[in-house]
């Protein structure tokens, strides 16, 4: 199990680095499709994992795998046998008659297409409900289980960890590559003014329920009490993944590197994730903790910030006086510092 949550964790990096379709690359004996095709031919064996991150994957008759299959989006086409588990976490999933599967068939949110003769040697578990959202990290627990009557599986537990890593890095990849200025505003005003952007978010954090509760009494504005808890989820997600572009410079500058912003957000925001979520996994009863710290200090820059339209000042909103100017004078030759236009 150690060595299935590395390989996806590695998976899950490269799948942010590359730009393009990765066919089949070689990891460890496992196998990754990240947007492409892969085709396992008749009589050829994969021994290893095979993970499929929206691609499009067939299993000839005759092929084996000797790993577990892991779909997050995309397609699987199996007309072979897999000696390890099926998971399909959206997507689609189709068994043939010839399938073997001698595990567990998982699905979440994936359709399957089992054809008469298929065999699943292990649990069908279909329609898991998930609790999925964008919510701060503190609401995103690795423990829970659905209404079936069963232990939540190792390997679905450590599959659901790293597929919520990966959503949260594509979300700032793609957050970045439109609102790069705004996030470099509210990372510039956390690091610099991180006493007042801190007591800024925690204040907004004990003030938004008794707002939403008065906005509810009013009627008439009932309307901005709905999009309010809407608006906070925003700022919230913009602050954490703005802490997790500096990160990902900081990362970069250390391994003299030079990565495009969208880049340096998608690797800062994961390992920045990965961090304070195992966190709470080695010290359960404070493990929340840290994660709420940083997510109030992330909210409170972005409110500072009014959600990085502005530059907040470094020096804690005190206005510099004017810059001097030098003129030279034609009479001396020493120049002459001049504050403003000579009155007639």
């Amino acid at each position: 199990m150690k060595k299935l949550k590395t390989t996806i964790f590695i998976f899950v990096m490269i799948a942010l680095l590359l730009p393009a379709t990765v066919h089949a690359k070689d990891m460890l004996d496992d196998k990754i499709v990240f947007g492409g095709t892969y085709t396992l031919n008749e009589d050829e064996t994969l021994n290893g994992n095979l993970v499929v991150i929206g691609g499009v994957v067939m299993l000839e008759t005759g092929s084996t795998v000797n790993g577990d299959v892991v779909l997050m989006g995309g397609t699987i086409d199996s007309q072979g046998t897999i000696n390890g588990n099926l998971i399909g976490m959206g997507g689609a999933v189709a068994l043939g008659q010839e399938t073997v599967v001698n595990g567990d068939l998982v699905t979440i949110g994936a359709t399957i297409n089992r054809e008469e003769g298929a065999q699943i040697n292990g649990q069908v578990i279909q329609n898991i409900s998930f609790p999925f959202n964008f919510t701060p990290p503190s609401e995103m627990q690795f423990d829970r289980k659905s209404h079936h009557d069963f232990n939540f599986h190792p390997l679905l537990d450590a599959v659901w960890f790293f597929f919520r890593i990966f959503i949260w890095a594509a979300l700032a990849i793609l957050l970045i590559i439109f609102f790069a200025p705004q996030a470099d505003r509210v990372a510039r005003a956390a690091l610099n003014q991180t006493p007042i952007t801190f007591g800024v978010g925690l204040i907004t954090a004990i003030l938004t329920p008794l707002a939403f509760i008065a906005l509810l009494v009013t009627i008439l504005l009932i309307p901005v009490a709905i999009i309010l808890p809407l608006v906070l989820g925003i700022a919230w997600i913009l602050g954490w993944i703005s802490l997790g572009l500096e990160v990902g410079r900081r990362i970069a500058k250390i391994l003299n590197q030079k990565w495009a912003p969208a880049i340096a957000a998608g690797i800062g925001t994961m390992i920045l994730y990965f961090t304070l979520a195992g966190f709470d996994q080695l010290v359960p009863c404070v493990g929340w903790l840290p994660r709420t710290l940083v997510g109030l200090w992330g909210l409170g820059a972005v409110m500072m910030t009014y959600f990085g339209t502005r530059d907040y000042p470094e020096t804690g909103g005190i206005i510099n006086p004017p810059l001097k100017t030098t003129v030279p004078d034609a009479g001396e030759s020493d120049p002459l510092e001049v504050d403003s236009v000579d009155e007639a």
